[in-house]
């Protein structure tokens, strides 16, 4: 998830929530991982999304409803782009998260191009935000719901200096 969180970053997470949005930072077991890690990554399409990409950029369409993915766009002055399926989302998590690429990397195809894709029931299609270094969904596809352990509450950005912390003393202290 670099540059959105860098270790030493330390995150507050909920098992209690059960249902997730898009932008959303979830907990997720990685199924290509033999030692069963868990990774965090960006919710970048819910069930029922459709989406494409192309040369590294993201186009989404919300749940097959290109008038509903216009709506949007202007609601919270998203780029659209017209296709012969409608209205999509360019990038729609660029503007409002810290998603980077580094053009000057060449990557993998597998990084840049996917072909129209709809979300299936009860799974969610997770991304990273450094796009260009993510073992994420455009390698194993969307995550069933039960691979998601929780959902990132807070990201405590690491201080420069933890051991700093360790030392500040109680005002009851002596």
């Amino acid at each position: 998830m670099n540059y959105g969180m860098v270790e030493g970053d330390v995150v507050l997470c909920s098992r209690q929530i059960r249902t997730f949005r898009r932008g959303d930072m979830l907990v997720v077991k990685h199924p290509l991982d033999p030692e069963g890690r868990l990774y965090i990554k960006r919710c970048a399409a819910l069930p029922g999304d459709r989406f494409f990409q192309k040369g590294r950029f993201f186009y989404l369409q919300v749940g097959h409803d290109s008038n509903r993915t216009y709506q949007l766009a202007l609601r919270y002055d998203l780029e659209t782009v017209m296709t012969k399926e409608g209205y999509f989302l360019k990038n729609p998590y660029v503007k409002y998260y810290g998603v980077v690429h580094n053009w000057n990397l060449k990557v993998p195809v597998e990084l840049t191009t996917l072909p129209m894709t709809t979300v299936a029931s009860d799974h969610y299609y997770v991304l990273g935000d450094y796009r260009d270094n993510s073992a994420d969904s455009r390698f194993f596809g969307a995550v069933p719901k039960e691979w998601i352990m929780s959902k990132v509450v807070y990201v405590f950005k690491k201080p420069k200096d933890w051991l700093r912390l360790l030392k500040i003393k109680e005002a009851d202290e002596k």
